[in-house]
């Protein structure tokens, strides 16, 4: 689902919300509450209306019944005039957000503004923001459907919000950056892992998240890919990082922000 698909779901639960309430403060009753605390604690309500103000006696069934339905009333004048106003800035919302892609608005910039790389222009200035560099896989472009709060872009959800916790904790990496290997046989075979994270010594770790085991081929895959990685020297726990995905695209942010707190962050070097 994204952001706008959300806004507008929002926007019609707080429809329904309001319809709900609207229902309550057009109760008949003309009366208003109010209520006074004894030093005991013990409560006294009055309502007021056009005949004056009058206790309400608790041990009265046809007293109490009219005390709730003023509560009622007032309630749902409070609330639907709340609803009122959450729906009328949804619709601004919707009406006026623009969810242009950050590349979509460098692109429509001035010629005097624009820049040839992103990740060598605006990034670095945004606050000394970490420098973002795209993917270097020349393959399968269109799948990069997911960007980070920082301008990454990546292939899956989850990806994403693991690169989102790397960058949070000021910690270096790159995204399928390339690396070339060398199988048995002596050829070079060109990969892109998922991060690349350089320690603060400046040696590399590799961290894999696996988002399709369910998947034959993709497995299959993954297989030939660590066995590349073993006879390079690249394994865990020394320079290799694997997750995976839960069975349903589960994804538990706790746990790979404690991996990044416990393991990385001691041999990073943060930004911050």
């Amino acid at each position: 689902m994204d952001f706008m698909e959300s806004v507008k779901r929002e926007l019609e639960y707080q429809k329904h919300l309001y319809r709900s309430f609207n229902k309550l403060r057009k109760n008949m009753d003309k009366g208003r509450l109010s209520c006074t605390v004894r030093p005991g604690g013990q409560k006294r309500y009055y309502i007021t209306d056009e005949s004056g103000r009058k206790y309400v006696h608790m041990k009265c069934p046809a007293e109490v019944q009219r005390l709730h339905r003023v509560q009622m009333k007032e309630i749902g004048e409070i609330v639907a005039k709340r609803l009122e106003e959450n729906i009328r800035l949804l619709t601004d919302l919707i009406k006026g957000y623009d969810g242009s892609d950050i590349y979509e608005i460098m692109a429509a910039l001035p010629e005097r503004l624009k820049i040839g790389d992103l990740a060598d222009g605006i990034w670095k200035h945004a606050g000394g923001q970490q420098i973002t560099v795209q993917s270097e896989k020349p393959t399968r472009r269109e799948e990069l459907k997911h960007t980070t709060s920082f301008g990454l872009r990546t292939r899956s959800k989850n990806e994403a919000l693991l690169a989102e916790i790397l960058h949070a904790a000021g910690i270096e990496f790159y995204y399928e950056r390339k690396l070339v290997l060398i199988d048995e046989f002596g050829r070079e075979i060109a990969i892109y892992p998922d991060f690349t994270i350089i320690t603060a010594s400046g040696e590399a770790i590799y961290w894999e998240h696996k988002g399709m085991m369910a998947d034959t081929e993709y497995c299959e895959m993954d297989k030939e890919r660590m066995r590349l990685y073993f006879l390079n020297g690249i394994f865990q726990p020394y320079n290799l990082i694997v997750t995976t995905d839960g069975p349903k695209g589960e994804f538990c942010g706790v746990e790979i922000g404690a991996m990044v707190e416990k393991i990385l962050m001691p041999l990073c070097k943060s930004r911050f």
